[in-house]
């Protein structure tokens, strides 16, 4: 078999995860263990190889939710399968690490989900991944655990091990980052998932939905914990797995557009559907004290919905909300965004939501499913 590149990349058919560090392949190799009484245990211990030929390299990537057959994006979040041993990458799930910040990955039978997140964080440069196909290297973050994947060389052991850890080193721009490479298959079995979904999936006024942030792979959530501040229900950020105190309405208001999809520059309320409260904005600071305070109320709040293209691309401007495509929810002059700090409630590891005057990459969302 021959190695190519393919670009743009696709889901479910085999493809190598290259680290820019060492250009070397990420892979999964058998161990075998020997323990009590003689009992023999096998177990797939993720390592780096330079043969690109060789089957442990291989890897399959899934996404999340139903598009199952579509092109990969940035902002997508997936679950990497080994292809060999059929086990998925997953950072240590019991939250330890070691004394330098980092933590094991290996191979193991659940899935744990990835965002695949541009190289750079800068919000300008942010612009040109904007539902975007991967053709670039990106950086893979945890939506389980907030962990990014970066290479670890343990010099001593003489070899090279992959690592998970919270905060990257920002002098070295190649930590962290990897990229896709397509390799050629005759596997007939993997030629079913060849089928492309192409057709756009536009909301409408009253969907039923989920709303994710494109950046960290965390939903939109609240629940009935109260704040401090007030004794207002709270909404938070909040990771896997999705439930009940994911599911929102959205519901447009005040459009000049009659269409029953929700259009740019629509104004918009949230409801929550468990609670049956709305999305809400306070004067107040958050926990934080990062932004404005969010919470659920009686009370209905207005937002406007609008594309992060149509901010600055004026053929962008009949806009339709569409589901895995970016926007940001403002109001006044304020976008609701997902804080690097943890919630008020400490439920978790769920992260506060807040509104900011100044446009990140925390700033942007996707409607993950319609419900």
């Amino acid at each position: 078999m021959e190695q190519k590149e393919q670009l743009p990349f696709k889901t479910f058919q085999l493809l190598q995860i290259q680290c820019q560090m060492n250009n070397k392949f990420l892979a999964g190799k058998l161990q075998i263990k020997q323990q009590i009484l003689r009992k023999q245990i096998e177990t797939f211990q993720l390592k780096y190889l330079g043969d690109a030929n060789d089957p442990d390299t291989h890897f399959i990537i899934e996404l999340q939710d139903d598009f199952q057959n579509q092109f990969l994006y940035y902002g997508d979040i997936i679950a990497i399968k080994h292809f060999k041993s059929q086990l998925y990458v997953n950072v240590n799930h019991d939250q330890r690490h070691d004394h330098s910040g980092k933590a094991d990955v290996s191979l193991m039978e659940k899935p744990e989900y990835f965002v695949i997140q541009p190289p750079e964080e800068d919000s300008i440069l942010l612009l040109k991944y904007l539902n975007k196909k991967i053709d670039d290297p990106f950086r893979l973050l945890s939506s389980d655990n907030r962990n990014y994947l970066f290479s670890h060389s343990q010099k001593e052991q003489n070899k090279t091990l992959v690592k998970a850890k919270q905060k990257l080193d920002v002098d070295n721009k190649n930590e962290g980052v990897w990229k896709f490479v397509y390799f050629e298959s005759d596997n007939h079995i993997l030629k079913m998932f060849n089928i492309v979904k192409s057709q756009p999936i536009f909301v409408e006024s009253g969907s039923k939905i989920i709303i994710r942030n494109w950046w960290t792979g965390f939903t939109l959530h609240s629940h009935t914990n109260m704040v401090q501040l007030g004794e207002v229900q709270e909404v938070t950020c909040f990771s896997h797995p999705r439930d009940k105190n994911d599911y929102w309405s959205i519901v447009k208001q005040q459009s000049k557009n009659k269409s029953k999809y929700i259009n740019r520059e629509d104004q918009i309320f949230l409801q929550h559907l468990q609670t049956a409260l709305y999305l809400n904005v306070s004067d107040e600071e958050s926990f934080s004290q990062l932004g404005h305070l969010v919470l659920c109320s009686l009370q209905v709040q207005f937002f406007s919905l609008q594309s992060k293209f149509s901010l600055l691309i004026i053929a962008f401007d009949e806009f339709i909300l569409e589901m895995n495509k970016p926007f940001t929810i403002k109001f006044n002059n304020y976008f609701l965004a997902q804080s690097p700090q943890a919630a008020e409630s400490k439920i978790g590891i769920q992260q506060e939501c807040i509104f900011v005057e100044n446009q990140t990459p925390a700033c942007l969302w996707i409607i993950e499913k319609m419900i």
